[in-house]
């Protein structure tokens, strides 16, 4: 997460614990993103409706934390007020 925010990259993860500890994490996320793939299986014909619904989104990642899932897309940001 610190790579990702230094370089201001968005994480694209699997790994649902990944995501919580974006979720907690103690400052938030300014210059990156972290969008969780949620689909079962994770083999590549289930994940590439997924990787094409976050390439056309017409959305910003940076700030946020996501959760792209066949019923849509879900965004947190990740600024807590």
């Amino acid at each position: 997460m610190d790579l990702a925010e230094s370089q201001g990259r968005v994480v694209i993860t699997l790994d649902k614990d990944f995501w919580q500890i974006a979720l907690q994490r103690r400052t938030p996320l300014e210059r990156s993103g972290v969008v969780l793939f949620k689909i079962h299986p994770a083999i590549p014909e289930n994940i590439g409706p997924l990787m094409q619904a976050l390439a056309s989104a017409n959305r910003s990642w940076i700030g946020h934390i996501s959760i792209i899932a066949a019923d849509g897309i879900h965004m947190l940001p990740a600024r807590r007020n």
